[in-house]
């Protein structure tokens, strides 16, 4: 067949790439099954942008040639745990926390109160309202075990905090204008990488539940099902491609 050209070379570095992109998509997925059951986890997801590759032979290799992470902001299910020092938002919105690093964000609302009577992430890091670390007057709460009766701690449907009836500080609560600028720190908690606060419009706030993840673990399984058979198929095109490539090279050797 004359004038018919084929660059193995080209075709090798394309799969190669899609090799490469299929194994982040992997790493997501897998990583999204083991927070399954982590409070307010929102679930990673890549996006391909599939081409095609040169024609070889008769047929047309798919290959994928970038991803666009994105984050699935998607409501999980609000779990009644009666305890008041636990918060979750409806709608959109991260609560604030003060971190050594920084300020930082998360969906997680069973905080906890620390040795100062600060609210707190599990982690210890203070939630912020008002900007400032919450303090609950530790004659508003009882000693031992704090229950919704002894602890004297409401909150608003907008966040506003108070204890005994008196107002004490409205709860950060903040939305982005680009969740693509938002960044994992680990520990369930989010920075901003060039993301712009925003007030949210369409939120609420409700104690004594905590948000569970948004995973959807049979859709995560299916994902990682087909993501290896069409990582088994890149890799049958790689070494198709490399016998290709070594028979180019003996024929130019002749």
């Amino acid at each position: 067949m004359a004038g018919l050209r084929i660059n193995p070379q080209v075709g090798l570095l394309e799969a190669l790439e899609s090799a490469q992109l299929l194994e982040r998509k992997f790493t997501a997925s897998a990583n999204n099954l083991a927070n399954v059951d982590t409070p307010g986890f929102k679930a990673d997801g890549l996006t391909f942008r599939e081409v095609l590759m040169k024609k070889i032979g008769p047929k047309y290799q798919k290959a994928f040639k970038e991803t666009v992470p994105y984050l699935n902001s998607e409501q999980g299910f609000l779990e009644p745990t009666h305890n008041p020092l636990h918060f979750s938002i409806v709608g959109e919105g991260f609560f604030k926390v003060q971190t050594p690093q920084g300020i930082a964000y998360t969906r997680a609302g069973n905080f906890t109160l620390d040795a100062e009577r600060r609210l707190v992430t599990p982690q210890g890091y203070p939630v912020l309202a008002n900007g400032a670390p919450v303090i609950i007057d530790p004659g508003m709460a009882a000693e031992g075990l704090v229950t919704m009766e002894n602890l004297k701690l409401r909150v608003s449907p907008d966040g506003l905090l108070s204890i005994d009836g008196t107002e004490i500080a409205r709860l950060d609560v903040v939305t982005f204008d680009d969740f693509s600028k938002l960044k994992k720190l680990g520990e369930n908690l989010y920075i901003s990488e060039g993301a712009q606060e925003m007030m949210p419009l369409n939120y609420e706030v409700r104690q004594g539940f905590v948000e569970k993840s948004n995973v959807n673990p049979i859709k995560e399984m299916v994902n990682l099902i087909e993501i290896q058979r069409t990582f088994e198929s890149v890799q049958r095109t790689i070494r198709g491609l490399d016998e290709a490539s070594e028979k180019l090279i003996e024929t130019a050797r002749r």
